[in-house]
């Protein structure tokens, strides 16, 4: 998974309703569209516009039966950026500068002539 796509899903689930959207289709396992509707105080635009969102970066797989749109979540891909995040945000150690050099007056910089 490159930045953009971790970023894309880390992004996707920032949002609070959209993080408990999830919690509540991991628990169920599979829910459609009107499901998820029902246990949110949001307009059903809204819901629409957050799975989207959810489905769009890759967190939900939304899988169509008739004219009902079942939605479950991707846990392959959650639990591959949970293992990415530390290992792209670690530092690097940062190298030991001598006390010799660090005592050097710092180079000129060379200025052009024309």
């Amino acid at each position: 998974m490159d930045d953009g796509k971790l970023v894309r899903l880390m992004k996707a689930l920032a949002d609070a309703s959209r993080f408990r959207m999830v919690q509540e289709i991991a628990a169920a396992g599979e829910l459609t569209c009107g499901e998820v509707g029902e246990l949110f105080d949001l307009a059903q635009p809204t819901v629409s516009h957050h799975l989207k969102i959810l489905a769009d970066s890759g967190v939900l797989f939304v899988r169509r039966d008739g004219q009902h749109a079942l939605i479950s979540v991707n846990g392959a891909l959650l639990d591959e950026a949970l293992m990415l995040v530390p290992r792209r945000l670690r530092t690097k150690p940062r190298p030991v500068v001598a006390a010799a050099s660090a005592s050097r007056r710092p180079l000129r910089k060379r200025t052009r002539r024309a």
